[in-house]
């Protein structure tokens, strides 16, 4: 791990003091509902050519947030020559399971469909997200070609991503008794058991999946850590790439930011610790640009 740091992390500083990346804002992925299933995406400075890109999906228990929300982060890794991509997908009533996973699949489809146009190796795609987020980034990047999660958009349906990052991420549904979680799902464990196992990132675990790596606050009171490190056994004994990080003294919204000692409203996967761990896994899963 030292070795891949030492020869990553001085081309990562030196491309972040490049020139601001270039943005194109606001592209429709699937002109059917407007902003809604729109993206932002930011380019390296120069002309990207066969660069990774990396999808991020924003939070807001299904129900609120945008892809605004992952604009820092955008700006921070096409500096280091990724071409990144926030997506809005359809939240509430409107984005109910599985449409709002639909989108997300659309969102990455419509990426590799058109990479030349934005300088994308559509070999080297990943997703991450963060709590919702982090649940849907799993979800699609295991079983985004299971029928239910296969889109009705123009672009269609895509391969699995080829890398995953879980910030915060339910892997599994059952037992979360929750407004929004019933909300998603339309309705109890009890009234639709299927939908909470189709929707389980856990229970789309199988060989040959994408690399996974999970993080979240040891007191994070949404990602639960018992099934955490059951989805990262699960994965492992199934003959993949799984890593769990926990960041310690964090909770979900509340978390240690650079000052040491200090908490703030960040979430984990933009903590330095969080941070750093997400740009190894990317270099070792899926090289640096």
């Amino acid at each position: 791990m030292l070795k891949r740091l030492s020869r990553a992390l001085p081309v990562a500083l030196a491309l972040m003091g490049c020139s601001a990346p270039s943005e194109i804002l606001d592209v429709s992925y699937d002109d059917r509902f407007g902003e809604r299933t729109t993206m932002d995406i930011y380019l390296p400075a120069g002309e990207p050519t066969q660069s990774p890109a990396i999808v991020m999906i924003h939070g807001g228990a299904w129900r609120f947030g945008s892809k605004d929300a992952y604009r820092d982060a955008a700006v921070r890794m096409a500096r280091s020559g990724w071409v990144a991509v926030t997506i809005n997908y359809r939240l509430g009533s409107a984005g109910m399971y599985p449409r709002a996973v639909q989108d997300c699949v659309c969102a990455i489809s419509f990426l590799r469909r058109n990479a030349d146009d934005y300088g994308i190796d559509p070999n080297r795609v990943a997703v991450t997200g963060y709590s919702a987020g982090g649940h849907l980034a799993s979800l699609v990047g295991l079983a985004a070609d299971l029928p239910e999660h296969v889109p009705d958009c123009a672009s269609g349906g895509t391969t699995l991503p080829n890398a995953i990052i879980s910030a915060a991420g339910a892997q599994d549904l059952h037992g979360k008794d929750r407004a929004w979680v019933r909300d998603f799902l339309g309705g109890s464990e009890n009234q639709v058991p299927q939908r909470y196992n189709k929707a389980s990132p856990i229970f789309h675990v199988a060989p040959n999946k994408p690399p996974l790596l999970m993080t979240t606050g040891g007191a994070d009171w949404f990602a639960d850590f018992g099934d955490l490190n059951k989805m990262r056994d699960d994965m492992l004994d199934s003959g993949n790439d799984a890593q769990l990080l926990l960041i310690n003294g964090g909770g979900h919204l509340i978390n240690p930011d650079e000052n040491v000692g200090a908490v703030d409203l960040e979430v984990a996967d933009m903590t330095p610790e969080g941070w750093t761990a997400m740009s190894d896994f990317l270099d070792r899963t899926l090289g640096w640009p």
